[in-house]
């Protein structure tokens, strides 16, 4: 991984979150960190985040997500606005710009629409920016009654990897794809390296989720088997420290490597 030139690294709501539903601005800060770092020393980098709704949440001192859809997307007005804030200002205090991009489904079923996204964001590269991309939840309302879902977008980082050309750090709230889950086996072990993805890892990534995170460890599963069947390498590391993502892009053993077989 320490040739990787083009990224892109992934945080889920799990992450810039904590279990209190307070916004984690320790985490954010060193990820701005970590990110611009990398972005200043010749690399392309471009972020996904999620979390529009869950910092709204906090915002606006709620004790728990909505069920209803236009409540959601209130939330996630509201909460887009307030994360990108916190990311200008977090980024700023290391000198690295950035800008936000905004991409619902339909824009990988339309290749003109796709092709304009992906000149946007080599535009952005071009000028040293890394471009921040969510979800446009307020008004993809199919992610939010979960029948289009990119999974707290796990699977919308893998479909941007691909049509940029990029490998895949996803940042969790767990240190790696275990044998069993680890919150019900402690027998579970790390798995550091996985070439095909078999129907015994799928079984053990069952049952994984995050409280405000649409998400789970099977989505995140299928955007790295999408990631090796496109020929390219994804990374789960857990992102409640990201200099993680220095540390396994210079090789350490730490979360887990998808790589295809082919590729190895």
């Amino acid at each position: 991984m320490k040739n990787w030139q083009r990224i892109v690294v992934k945080v889920g709501t799990s992450t810039i979150v904590d279990d209190s539903g307070k916004v984690n601005y320790p985490v954010i800060n060193r990820l701005a960190q970590v990110l611009s770092s990398l972005q200043q020393e010749g690399r392309e980098v471009l972020f996904v985040t999620s979390g529009a709704i869950g910092v709204a949440i906090d915002q606006m001192g709620l004790a728990s997500r909505p069920k209803q859809i236009p409540e959601q997307q209130a939330l996630a007005a509201i909460g887009q606005g307030y994360l990108m804030s916190i990311y200008h200002q977090a980024f700023a205090f290391y000198k690295q710009e950035v800008g936000q991009v905004l991409l619902t489904y339909d824009v990988f079923e339309q290749p003109a629409m796709l092709e304009h996204t992906k000149q946007a964001i080599q535009a952005l590269f071009n000028h040293h920016v890394i471009p921040i991309v969510n979800e446009n939840d307020v008004i993809a309302v199919d992610e939010l009654d979960h029948q289009h879902s990119f999974g707290d977008n796990d699977h919308l980082a893998a479909l941007v990897a691909q049509q940029i050309d990029a490998d895949l750090i996803i940042l969790s709230d767990v240190d790696a794809l275990y044998t069993a889950n680890p919150n019900l086996d402690s027998n579970a072990k790390p798995l550091h390296k996985v070439n095909n993805i078999t129907a015994e890892i799928r079984q053990a990534a069952t049952g994984s989720t995050s409280g405000l995170g649409t998400g789970g460890m099977t989505t995140k599963l299928g955007a790295a088997e999408y990631m090796m069947q496109h020929g390219k390498q994804m990374a789960l590391i857990n992102g409640a420290n990201p200099d993680n993502i220095l540390a396994v892009m210079a090789g350490e053993k730490i979360g887990t490597h998808f790589q295809g077989e082919a590729d190895d």
